[in-house]
């Protein structure tokens, strides 16, 4: 049954993650008592004829499917609990939870289109304690939170390149192949180094549109009310990221400005990035 969902899901253009993750926050919100049955729609857990239904309607934006296609934050907000949608700016998590994996809270809070775990698969990393040397990159416990921006940071540049490649990031191809592989189709000397600055400019250019069209770094990076609560058991009880700390450090590492969330001039500067300086600071 779950294949057909996941089928349905594709066939009517519904992502899987913001689809799956949606009917499931209306499902929590029926059982916390927040929304019932007089609400239009009787949501109740582990129920897949129920789900598959929903999955349609959302698709059509039929009856309660029409405030589901919204999303996550957008229904909450109807029933005033927009703070215990589990999102970042807009967009749903994946699966893969920073009380489990703190350097996802990273990736999740400074991704510039929400918590997207395509902007930087970091997980991977932390989940198999791997060490990537040919991005420096060291592996690091999976709670541990001192270190892991500057891992962050190098793997966020580095997927910024792979994705203007069009690579799915699931093969995963060694870092030297990828690299040979540009300096032979563009016949010039390309090395690691100039790589990963392209990913750099190619970040700060994100983060510098996402300002100019209002972002406001203090107010959006941010976990989600209901991520900050520690599990009761299993391999991650107690445990909660401390964000704040890792972003000083991150912004620390991408020299930006704390207070406005901006590349500051400088390092603008330093990577080319005159106009967009420019632009930013006057």
């Amino acid at each position: 049954m779950l294949v057909e969902i996941n089928a349905q899901c594709d066939a009517l253009g519904v992502d899987t993650i913001t689809g799956g993750s949606t009917i499931a926050f209306a499902a929590f919100l029926r059982e916390q008592g927040i929304i019932s049955a007089r609400d239009g729609f009787d949501f109740r857990w582990g129920d897949p004829q129920l789900t598959l239904r929903l999955v349609q309607m959302i698709a059509r934006r039929e009856g309660v499917g029409d405030a589901l296609a919204e999303g996550t934050r957008n229904f909450g907000a109807r029933y005033g609990v927009e703070g215990l949608a589990v999102q970042i700016n807009g967009m749903e998590l994946a699966m893969h939870d920073p009380r489990a994996l703190s350097g996802m809270a990273l990736v999740y809070t400074t991704s510039p289109i929400g918590a997207s775990h395509n902007q930087s698969e970091y997980y991977w990393v932390e989940q198999f304690f791997r060490s990537l040397e040919d991005l420096q990159i060291a592996g690091l416990d999976r709670f541990v939170t001192e270190g892991k921006a500057a891992n962050v940071a190098r793997h966020q540049d580095w997927r910024a390149v792979t994705a203007s490649l069009v690579q799915c990031i699931f093969p995963n191809p060694p870092v030297k192949n990828v690299v040979q592989m540009i300096a032979a189709a563009t016949g010039y000397a390309i090395t690691l180094d100039n790589v990963l600055t392209w990913g750099e400019r190619i970040w700060n250019l994100k983060r510098a549109l996402n300002l100019k069209l209002g972002y406001r770094a203090r107010e959006s990076e941010k976990l989600p009310e209901l991520l900050l609560r520690p599990l009761a058991d299993g391999g991650s009880e107690g445990h909660v990221p401390k964000l704040e700390p890792m972003l000083r450090e991150y912004y620390a590492y991408r020299e930006w400005d704390w207070e406005t969330g901006k590349p500051r001039r400088e390092k603008l500067m330093a990577l080319g990035m005159a106009e967009i300086a420019k632009d930013l600071w006057g």
